[in-house]
């Protein structure tokens, strides 16, 4: 902020800044009082009651001028229907770390920049959306007009700000006739003729900061002093002894649908694991053969936890429905004496209704897609007697067992869902990889390698022993191939600076573009936890 004194004050601000909404700030921080000049400059008439704008507009000018715990929040237009009444949406997405360190929202003003009336005259505009009815009189001089919204219509999740306005506009006299759309159209949405296009209003907030509530994770990021935040970096872990397999679960016949015995959870980690290994890692040679893991690869799961993630609690219905509906890869992580303590903390978890009906369905389309699956197909005896521990309704053709499985059946059917997605996504991952080798055998261009890391590890179960976190490997240079979509037109110059021989300190670089979470399942004295880990796996290549 551009104030006098002897060290400059920052403003937070939570969205995005156009040069619209950073003018009207640089204005309102320089106004020192609120004459008739300075109310004709936002719209507002003189002598009426301009208490439904004035108020939230003295709240965020007292904010920028000595900027507190509070957070500027700027929610943009995402669309308008204009009809007899003119309808505006407004949203704000965030990162969930964002939304849980926003407090109580205050101080909600609509903002817009008008456009030349045709007739400048008082206006009443109401709506639900609105403080309340409130009056404006644009005018020549008027740079911009705000209206007083009502804070309690502000939607928020844990990701997402949302508001909806609708505006009657009709003339305080001349029997409140209302205006038209391309009235109203004309009005609100003032041109830039500079660029030729409307400005479009945004609604600003304040929200107090609960930042001492929340423990964030290290930042990525460059703070706002310039100072980087420094995560640990993954060390690379020497290679471990193999880990001792688990004794093999006697193999049970396809149509096994007898309740488990006592101990069951410790029976079904044994045999998933089992299942896993042998499906993504099949004895005999395929046409698919999959990518072993480096020995020079392997990540430290202690290090792993100092990167920035999120954590899920399973007691949460919300939570848990959202793991059901994720499709994210995931690692499994138990100790290997796991099953007595998983079966003391969450042996009683019974999820009922809309999320037990979901977690079934997931299952269903999952199963139905490896089906076809060579190594599925040879592991079909294991696979039936892993069903046998869950709740999982019988197929067509099948009988109804008497009994269902007791207890953590239905956890069970959870672990059992997440393992399932990540076979699946390795299998598609891996077939993509080989797809784009085989068409780009005579034409080098940047793409995406398969890239394992070993995750095996003496004191815990892990469920695959590899994570697929992939790689970017290619030359970029011109002409561009049509396999390498994402890139941008920044590229393509310094690409052709680069061909014509002048020097660049640093020249487009093959790389990912896009990235997907990775979900990590473990085991505490606590229960069962969740961490959601973003942007570790590779998805797209792109050159940069």
């Amino acid at each position: 902020m551009d104030q006098e004194g002897p060290s400059p004050r920052h403003l937070d601000v939570v969205g995005v800044l156009t040069r619209y909404e950073s003018g009207f700030i640089k204005l309102l921080s320089q106004r020192t009082g609120w004459d008739e000049n300075q109310l004709e400059a936002l719209g507002l008439c003189p002598g009426r009651d301009a208490g439904a704008a004035l108020q939230p507009l003295r709240r965020i000018h007292a904010h920028l001028r000595e900027p507190g715990p509070e957070r500027l929040l700027v929610l943009h237009l995402e669309e308008v229907q204009w009809a007899a009444q003119a309808t505006l949406r407004f949203g704000l997405d965030f990162q969930a770390q964002v939304g849980r360190s926003l407090g109580e929202l205050r101080g909600a003003l609509l903002l817009f920049y008008p456009g030349a009336a045709a007739h400048p005259a008082e206006l009443l505009l109401s709506g639900p959306g609105l403080a309340r009815e409130q009056s404006i009189c644009p005018g020549r001089g008027s740079r911009y007009l705000v209206l007083g919204a009502a804070g309690a219509s502000v939607t928020r999740s844990s990701e997402r700000l949302s508001f909806e306005a609708t505006l009657v506009i009709r003339h305080r006299g001349e029997g409140g006739t209302p205006l038209t759309p391309t009235e109203a159209q004309q009005l609100l949405f003032g041109s830039d003729d500079k660029c030729f296009t409307r400005m479009t209003p945004v609604l600003l907030l304040l929200a107090r900061s609960w930042q001492e509530e929340v423990a964030l994770g290290p930042s990525p990021y460059l703070s706002a002093d310039g100072v980087l935040d420094v995560a640990p970096y993954p060390q690379l872990s020497p290679p471990q002894p193999e880990p001792e397999e688990l004794p093999s679960p006697t193999a049970p016949s396809q149509g096994n649908t007898s309740s488990p015995a006592p101990g069951a959870s410790s029976q079904f980690l044994g045999i998933l694991t089992q299942f896993i290994r042998q499906v993504l890692s099949p004895p005999s040679p395929s046409s698919e053969p999959p990518t072993q893991p480096s020995s020079q690869h392997w990540l430290d799961f202690q290090v792993m936890e100092t990167l920035p993630h999120q954590l899920l609690n399973l007691s949460e219905e919300a939570a848990l429905e959202r793991l059901v509906q994720s499709e994210e890869p995931s690692v499994l992580l138990f100790p290997q004496d796991s099953g007595a303590v998983l079966e003391q903390h969450l042996g009683g978890w019974q999820p009922e209704g809309t999320v037990l009906q979901l977690l079934l369905g997931k299952l269903q389309a999952v199963i139905q897609e490896l089906r076809d699956i060579p190594a599925f197909q040879a592991n079909t005896g294991l696979f039936q007697h892993l069903l046998s521990f869950c709740y999982y309704p019988p197929g067509p053709g099948q009988a109804q067992s008497e009994q269902r499985p007791p207890g953590s059946g239905k956890l069970h059917t959870l672990l059992l869902l997440k393992a399932l997605q990540t076979v699946r996504a390795r299998w598609q991952e891996r077939r993509k990889v080989l797809r784009q080798n085989r068409s780009a055998r005579h034409q080098a261009h940047c793409r995406l390698q398969e890239l394992t890391i070993d995750l095996r590890d003496r004191k815990f179960i892990v469920m695959p022993t590899v994570y697929a976190a992939n790689n970017c490997e290619g030359p970029c240079k011109l002409p561009l191939s049509t396999r390498v979509p994402s890139y941008h037109s920044h590229t393509v110059l310094l690409l052709g600076m680069q061909e014509r021989g002048s020097p660049l300190q640093r020249a487009p670089c093959c790389v990912p573009v896009r990235y997907s979470d990775q979900l990590i399942i473990s085991l505490s004295a606590e229960g069962l936890e969740i961490r959601k880990f973003p942007n570790m796996v590779a998805e797209e290549c792109g050159c940069r």
